[in-house]
């Protein structure tokens, strides 16, 4: 049956010059918005293709060619090559999506190479199907959710939503078509151990009075599916068995074997000037709806598609960023579990927990959790990066140094080296592998690590909020500030240590108050630097029995800390003046402690 659907399904590919026209067409269109660079970079690479020199295509080669780059140029140490491509796939599968579905021929970049592939709009542009992997495959598992990645036009989606509902009820040829259509972003998550949870988008439904605007609900579902595919621990079911098992009437009356962990649904009207939105999370075991969100936008200061990318990001993030709807299900789900019956995935989630407050006592915990997670499951990125964090953590805390007998740092650095290897793309890898420089002494690479990493991954609060800081704790406010304050405007619950970055800059302005008020949302009890904050802010507003009660909670975690602190915050990167001001407000508190002493 494979080797009949793909003899079935391959269409010729396109010719040379049917190509180049498309190109040329491509590049005059003002609707593919993509940068002069990326133009350039397109165009070299689909000339290469053409002229079968796919296999010169090269980051090197791509830099001299499109980017004006010079002979010295070390695509290892530099990822402008990388950050590019990104932005230029997603930006044509954007355009195809919406202003070019009409289009005849479709132009991609696969990932995993910088060679160009051209497919007819009713080919898969993406992989060719002789070349798929699973293509050969028997017998896949016929419950195996098909998992998103950039697809073929609207129009075979729609066509294909028929034939699809005729799949889904016959097995093994959905475990077929799981193969087919459905070459995972993650391929990790859809072929090894499980790890996060899977949820199903079904078709939005439109409520629109003018049934010609139908188009923005559907957009709107593909929208919400693509935002999702962001997060690493969310597999989300492809767009074509949502719009088939939509149109069969729901996952109760279609016969499909899925089994998501959570059901999207939701309703747009639209009108000329107005997108009203409502979308409800259910838990598919229960059917219970555990989150629904709802929001009205005017459509005169902005173009549907762009309100539709606003809206589904919004939409996405309240699920699936790391301290999201989701996670919160999940953090309920482990907590009366033993740290040993936890999965990989469950791990990791733990990690996050005991991230978001430093809490000493889970760290032991969450370090062998992690550990026999990388021993079992030593594919998975993400549990390398989280166990790098928590020796990180082991060298700039001390949490459970006397439990091992080698360097935690040095251990840190090789597990994000490790996952930046097996997850390149990842914010958790850059995240590790920046902290783990910061640390080493290695500010400048730490910097350049984040800056990479959040060029690919714009919406990661987390390393949005530790470049940030970084940044302040050198004194650059215009740099740092910014991107601390969108990382706590994205996700409000996102680690309580970063506030100290508003503290400081308060703080070095003169602005007590306002440093007090983010020293107290530091919510970090078994880390003294949310106490070393509070005790100089109150010295500096003269109110010396709060400073000598924050003071006493610092010198119980290190008694010792004030014959150190200089060095201790020099061995941390911060701006020399800034040492200075904290080592006298700490001197400050430090002569209220001793006075409060002396009285009692």
């Amino acid at each position: 049956m494979a080797s009949l659907l793909r003899k079935d399904f391959q269409l010729p590919s396109p010719t040379p010059e049917e190509v180049r026209e498309h190109l040329r067409a491509l590049l005059a269109r003002k609707e593919f918005t993509v940068s002069e660079r990326n133009r350039r970079f397109l165009s070299y690479v689909v000339g290469e293709t053409l002229d079968g020199r796919a296999d010169r295509i090269k980051a090197y080669n791509i830099a001299l060619a499109a980017f004006g780059r010079g002979e010295d140029f070390d695509p290892l140490n530099d990822p402008i090559v990388r950050i590019e491509a990104g932005r230029l796939r997603r930006a044509l599968e954007h355009y195809y999506l919406t202003e070019g579905r009409a289009d005849r021929l479709r132009v991609s970049i696969p990932k995993g190479s910088y060679a160009a592939n051209f497919a007819y709009a009713d080919a898969d542009p993406v992989t060719p199907v002789e070349n798929h992997p699973g293509a050969e495959t028997q017998g896949a598992p016929a419950d195996r959710p098909i998992v998103y990645a950039p697809r073929p036009s609207w129009k075979v989606r729609a066509s294909m939503a028929a034939g699809l509902l005729f799949l889904v009820g016959v097995g093994a040829g959905l475990g077929y078509w799981g193969s087919y259509w459905g070459n995972s972003l993650r391929d990790q998550q859809s072929t090894g151990p499980a790890r996060g949870s899977t949820l199903i988008v079904l078709p939005f439904e439109d409520l629109s009075p003018d049934s010609s605007r139908s188009f923005v609900a559907r957009g709107m579902t593909y929208e919400i599916i693509a935002n999702l595919t962001r997060f690493r621990d969310i597999s989300v079911v492809g767009p074509e068995t949502s719009f088939a098992i939509g149109a069969a009437g729901g996952l109760q009356q279609s016969s499909a074997t899925l089994r998501p962990d959570y059901v999207l649904s939701g309703s747009i009207r639209s009108d000329q000037n107005m997108i009203h939105i409502s979308t409800i999370l259910s838990d598919a075991r229960t059917s219970r709806s555990i989150w629904s969100w709802s929001a009205e936008r005017q459509l005169t200061t902005q173009s549907i598609s762009n309100l539709q990318d606003v809206i589904a990001g919004e939409v996405a993030d309240a699920i699936g960023r790391p301290y999201g709807i989701v996670f919160d299900r999940t953090a309920e789900n482990i907590a009366s579990k033993s740290t040993a019956s936890l999965t990989s995935y469950e791990c990791v989630v733990k990690f996050r927990l005991y991230w978001r407050h430093y809490d000493e006592r889970e760290h032991s915990n969450t370090r062998d959790c992690l550990e026999r997670t990388i021993e079992n499951d030593p594919s998975y990125g993400q549990a390398y990066a989280s166990l790098a964090l928590v020796y990180v953590d082991s060298a700039r805390f001390g949490f459970g140094r006397s439990e091992i007998d080698f360097d935690p740092l040095q251990r840190g650095l090789e597990l994000a080296r490790k996952a930046m290897e097996i997850e390149p793309q990842s914010a958790d890898s850059h995240l590790a592998l920046s902290s783990a420089y910061w640390f080493a002494g290695e500010a400048d690479k730490s910097l350049q690590i984040a800056e990479g990493g959040l060029e690919i991954n714009p919406g990661s609060s987390d390393l949005q909020a530790d470049l940030g800081f970084h940044y302040v704790l050198l004194g650059d406010w215009e740099k740092g500030m910014p991107l601390v304050s969108a990382a706590y405007e994205r996700d409000p619950a996102a680690p309580t240590g970063y506030r100290l970055a508003t503290f400081l800059y308060a703080l070095m302005h003169g602005a007590y108050p306002t440093a007090l008020d983010a020293a107290l949302k530091v919510e970090a009890p078994f880390v003294l630097y949310g106490h070393f904050a509070r005790a100089v802010a109150y010295a500096k507003l003269g109110k010396d029995a709060d400073a000598a009660r924050e003071y006493a909670e610092l010198i119980k975690i290190d008694p010792n800390y004030r014959t150190y602190a200089t060095a201790d915050l020099a061995k941390r990167n911060l701006n020399p003046e800034m040492i200075r001001v904290l080592v006298q407000g700490l001197d400050l508190a430090a002569a209220a402690h001793a006075r409060r002493q002396a009285s009692n």
